[in-house]
């Protein structure tokens, strides 16, 4: 099986709010698309971790459905803290099994491969968190390990990238918590984010985690202790790709593409 891992799109209609996004954001957001759509052989799922758009209106979302058209695949998605829930929800309520609560949490089987989707949208910050209900449904779900992959999508990252300004705007409330879940799940499990803007990879709880990258703006690399918030950085853009032949055996790829 081959899966995706794209992010940060930050897709609009009408104009930006986040002054940093690029203004030909759908123009890039298409080029990816088509690469994934041609990729050989055939993407199996693609994973969208959230800021699928930078406002989250019901254009922004029309735009997005548009762009993300040509995917035939599942697509897979969770809402980042550019987006907005009543939108979002609207706009993917026939695709995925939200919940009736305020968050759009949900578990989905793809092709073998179970993926329980967080939101950890806190409204009105950066940063991110998981509410008790939201903690309580994540633990009876990992209370029944299943012998495939478990894949758990969120925007905000718990475990850090080592750049300590991006991670203080990572996932806050319930981070602690959320590790000790984590830590005592027996079965194999993997952990995609977004929200930092740098594709890294880490080991955190002893399970296997990425954060996938921005095609709108990149942060540049800044690993001293206490700096500011770093700049935007031209890099190359990639997507990670993930080949799964097992839950113990997972080959992961870079593929760059030219915006």
């Amino acid at each position: 099986m081959l899966i995706a891992h794209i992010s940060d799109f930050h897709v609009f209609a009408d104009r930006p709010e986040t002054s940093l996004v690029r203004l030909d954001a759908a123009h890039v957001a298409r080029k990816i698309v088509a690469d994934l759509a041609a990729f050989i052989p055939a993407i199996d799922a693609v994973m969208f971790t959230g800021d699928l758009t930078d406002g989250g209106s019901a254009d922004d979302y029309a735009l997005l459905r548009d762009i993300l058209a040509p995917l035939k695949m599942p697509v897979l998605v969770v809402p980042g803290n550019h987006d907005r829930r009543a939108g979002l929800r609207a706009a993917f309520a026939t695709d995925f099994p939200f919940g009736a609560g305020p968050t759009l949490d949900y578990e989905k089987w793809v092709r073998g491969i179970r993926v329980l989707a967080l939101d950890t949208v806190k409204e009105g910050h950066v940063e991110g968190a998981l509410t008790d209900p939201q903690l309580d449904w994540l633990a009876a779900r990992l209370g029944r390990p299943v012998p495939e992959l478990t894949l758990i999508l969120m925007h905000h990252p718990a475990f850090p990238s080592c750049v300590d300004s991006l991670d203080a705007m990572a996932l806050r409330a319930g981070r602690k918590e959320f590790g000790a879940l984590i830590a005592g799940y027996d079965g194999p499990l993997r952990i995609l984010a977004g929200h930092i803007h740098r594709p890294f990879q880490a080991l955190w709880q002893g399970k296997f985690c990425a954060t996938g990258g921005s095609p709108v703006f990149q942060h540049e690399l800044q690993l001293v202790p206490g700096a500011d918030e770093p700049g935007a950085t031209k890099e190359p853009y990639r997507y990670f790709l993930h080949k799964i032949d097992g839950p113990g055996a997972v080959t992961i790829h870079s593929r760059y593409v030219e915006l």
